[in-house]
């Protein structure tokens, strides 16, 4: 190993260091705000860099979200239920995912899909991959089961047109995180969860 390679990964190690300095002084600020208060110039006063050292990392706030957003998404992603995805078990278990990262930093989720690429993200995915996924679990179940209609693109349409619009009205605070976890649990099966 020559000297150059030790220097280049203690480069690349200070690199992440600083990229992650730059998102958790991020996540403390949508935490303890609004969008509005998540500056360059606020970042770099907290974190003592200089705003040109911000730019190079993330060369606008929205792409600071944009990586907050991707993180969450991908906490997702990362910890998919280990069942088929045609077992109705697997919706009920994403949904539960779903609720647990979305809810475990319930400040920062809200602030992430109001206001970046998260809200498109989602709603891209949540759109596609989710619509498709929903229309096979509920391909798979006998016709008279399935919800809303017999017709499983149908039924996924109005499960994931329900589920974002209760992500938004949770989002913008027009219900809080106990109505939001119901309202998502029933849009995953658009039944009653009065009990």
């Amino acid at each position: 190993m020559d000297a150059s390679d030790g220097r280049s990964r203690r480069a690349e190690r200070l690199r992440q260091v600083t990229r992650s300095r730059i998102l958790d002084e991020s996540r403390r600020v949508l935490r303890s705000g609004t969008i509005l208060d998540l500056t360059v110039q606020t970042l770099a006063g907290e974190l003592g860099l200089s705003r040109v050292t911000i730019y190079q990392y993330f060369p606008t706030v929205q792409d600071i979200l944009k990586a907050l957003s991707d993180e969450t998404i991908e906490l997702i992603f990362n910890n998919l239920p280990d069942i088929p995805a045609t077992d109705r078990g697997y919706l009920e278990a994403f949904v539960s995912l779903a609720l647990e990262v979305f809810l475990g930093d319930s400040l920062l989720v809200r602030n992430l899909v109001l206001a970046t690429e998260m809200g498109n993200s989602l709603s891209g995915w949540f759109r596609g991959d989710l619509e498709e996924l929903l229309k096979d679990v509920v391909g798979q179940l006998d016709p008279e089961l399935r919800p809303v209609s017999s017709d499983p693109a149908h039924s996924a349409r109005v499960m994931v047109t329900y589920f974002r619009g209760a992500l938004y009205g949770w989002a913008a605070g027009f219900i809080d995180d106990e109505t939001f976890a119901l309202e998502v649990r029933r849009a995953s099966t658009l039944t009653s969860t009065a009990t």
